[in-house]
């Protein structure tokens, strides 16, 4: 089905000369979570996409800087996913047989995989996993000399063994950092109602606790790592070296954002709580409260060293996060990774989490007031882990051995703003808003020019135009590159005409049209060239202020027309290319405004939602559901203080 997307027309009482201003929505830094997070919504266009299935127990994704997807299974194999989304196929022999050497009991076995940022030049990656007496292991290996897609058994050398007293609550996620130091995420090992359970707050264990080693330095001799010289509690004699953050109770999964070097940790609670962490770059030797602390909740102080702070210390660190156990929500937190890649605009900037009892999987924003989490519409059941590939895509996998990746739902349309004063288009590639993706020049700066946006050529890619008020000219661009237009056309029309942009016929094209308000009528035509005008209809009242938009309101493929009453800031729609009563009527934003309508697939689901842009401000106001209520996103972008008029496209 061609999802072309649609133009929003500016009429010419609302075209405005612009400084061009670049205004963008204000960052908050992540604040201590107050209680459980409410969901704001559906995370737009992303949908799990099973890429491989009946791969054993999955319990980690990570890759070596290559296409390839190595990923561990609970019993000791690393395996490698090769050829691409398309084509890949897990190959036949493993990468790593450990398999005689793990402990599967309970929580044990092969938990993460991490491969040194020079792995291409010496070859070295680290496994952690429980051996067969229970012991907590980080390894190192080195790929085999003459076969990229093996490991060297022999090479294994082991930094850590961490005694454990129970199955349970091993954490073990490797990362390496930005600095080129690796990390380690350790478990408190304690059961119910074990005599250690206060281990994550005891300085002389590194059970409950982010570690952080030094393994290029010392790494020819046993342990085969140092600590690095700026490690907090290096030299205090009460915590051991090698702790980077301590207070966890089973941070099983946790992840450096890609682009800016924070670290957040999925910390599994216990009774009541599940908790997200984070650790802003930059700062280190936090104490995130286990087990005097579940979440923002008092838990208790029995076993504790008697110099630990209180329940409510300034001295512990809050989660920015949490959520309650419950059927619907979940029970065991499996952290996730900051989306940085390409595939998914939308997600860019979101923390991506979710649950192993449910397979929920949630978003987390950053917006003005805050962190907003967004709900992914499908689950992926007994949910273990996520993981990046090279280009930054998300992966996560469960424990019954499916492979999944984050995929787009549909083509999402984004927002651009024109600047009159420049001729200058600016394009949202991000979605949400902040600075421009990029812009175009196109035209001559301060001419009465309309602009217009339609895929004129059906290549499913949304490009500009303008449309001359003086004489009919409408000259359309095939790409989002500088040059003359590769369409020029001229269709007559009335003084006050206002142009739009639409499929008419469903061929997967859009074409072009005008409304004229004084005798409230549509003239439409399907043909990118000189002639006459294919549909002539009236809709609406003449003579009105009333706005036009176009759209496909019930996802057929075609699009019809709307009109946007902005003294009761009403929404009248139709699903059809002629005359007669609305088919769905949305009050949506304040009455007597001067914001304009616009219409888009903002969420992939194949329908166009509306949505209102305020010139003076800059600020989009976008809903997904055709039905009255509140925006479900709100963004700063472009021109203000009287700036330019919205688009909307798949840029």
């Amino acid at each position: 089905m061609h999802r072309a997307p649609e133009s929003t027309p500016i009429s010419l009482f609302f075209l405005f000369a612009a400084a061009l201003l670049l205004a963008f929505s204000p960052v908050a830094v992540s604040a201590p979570a107050t209680g459980p997070f409410a969901v704001a919504g559906q995370l737009p266009g992303v949908v799990l996409q099973p890429v491989a299935t009946g791969l054993g127990s999955l319990t980690s994704i990570t890759h070596a800087g290559d296409s390839r997807l190595f990923l561990t299974t609970k019993d000791g194999l690393v395996v490698i996913f090769d050829g691409g989304l398309d084509n890949g196929v897990v190959r036949p022999e493993p990468f790593l047989d450990l398999r005689g050497q793990v402990s599967t009991d309970e929580e044990r076995g092969v938990l993460s995989l991490a491969f040194h940022p020079d792995y291409g030049e010496n070859g070295l990656f680290f496994i952690v996993y429980t051996n067969l007496d229970g012991n907590i292991l980080l390894v190192r290996y080195q790929v085999s000399a003459g076969d990229p897609n093996q490991a060297d058994p022999a090479s294994a050398r082991i930094l850590l063994s961490i005694a454990t007293t129970t199955s349970q609550h091993n954490g073990g996620q490797l990362h390496f950092g930005p600095d080129g130091y690796l990390y380690m995420s350790v478990g408190d090992n304690a059961g119910r109602v074990p005599a250690n359970a206060c281990v994550a707050q005891m300085g002389d264990s590194l059970l409950g606790k982010l570690l952080r080693l030094d393994v290029d330095h010392g790494a020819d001799v046993p342990p085969y790592y140092s600590i690095p010289f700026d490690n907090p509690f290096l030299g205090t004699g009460t915590t051991r070296d090698e702790v980077w953050a301590l207070g966890f109770r089973n941070p099983w999964r946790f992840s450096f954002d890609r682009a800016i070097g924070d670290i957040w940790i999925g910390d599994v609670g216990q009774s009541t709580l599940e908790e997200i962490d984070l650790l802003p770059v930059g700062t280190n030797g936090q104490n995130f409260g286990w087990k005097l602390m579940e979440g923002t909740a008092c838990f208790r102080d029995v076993s504790c060293p008697a110099d630990v702070p209180p329940c409510g210390s300034p001295l512990l660190t809050l989660p920015v996060l949490e959520y309650e156990h419950s059927d619907d929500t979940g029970c065991s937190v499996t952290g996730g990774y900051v989306y940085r890649g390409k595939l998914l605009p939308q997600l860019y900037g979101t923390y991506v989490f979710g649950d192993f009892c449910t397979g929920n999987v949630w978003g987390a924003a950053q917006r003005p007031a805050g962190l907003q989490v967004r709900e992914l519409r499908a689950a992926a059941p007994l949910l273990t882990t996520f993981g990046e590939d090279a280009a930054g895509e998300l992966y996560a996998a469960t424990i019954s051995g499916t492979l999944y990746r984050l995929a787009p739902r549909g083509p999402i349309d984004t927002v651009a703003v024109y600047s009159p004063a420049e001729a200058r288009f600016l394009f949202s590639d991000l979605h949400l808003g902040g600075l421009p993706g990029r812009s175009l020049r196109f035209g001559a700066p301060g001419n009465s020019a309309v602009p217009l946006a339609g895929d004129w050529n059906g290549d499913g890619k949304t490009t500009i135009g303008t449309w001359e008020p003086a004489t009919g000219r409408f000259r359309l661009k095939n790409t989002l590159t500088r040059g003359p237009a590769n369409v020029t056309f001229v269709l007559p029309a009335r003084s006050r005409a206002i142009p739009l942009a639409g499929d008419w016929n469903g061929d997967g094209r859009d074409s072009v049209g005008y409304y004229d308000p004084a005798t409230a009528t549509f003239q439409l035509r399907n043909a990118l060239s000189d002639g006459k005008l294919d549909i002539t209809f009236r809709y609406g009242s003449p003579g009105t202020t009333w706005l036009p938009i176009t759209g496909d309101w019930n996802g057929d493929g075609r699009d019809t027309v709307g009109l946007y009453d902005p003294a009761t800031s009403t929404f009248h729609l139709k699903n059809t290319l002629r005359g007669g009563s609305d088919n769905l009527t949305i009050q949506f934003g304040p009455a007597g405004s001067n914001w304009l309508p616009l219409s888009g697939d903002w969420d992939g689901d194949g329908r166009d939602g509306i949505g209102l842009y305020d010139p003076e401000t800059g600020i989009f106001r976008l809903k997904n559901a055709l039905r009255s209520g509140a925006a479900d996103y709100v963004f700063q972008f472009g021109p203000v203080a009287g700036g330019g008029g919205p688009l909307v496209g798949e840029w």
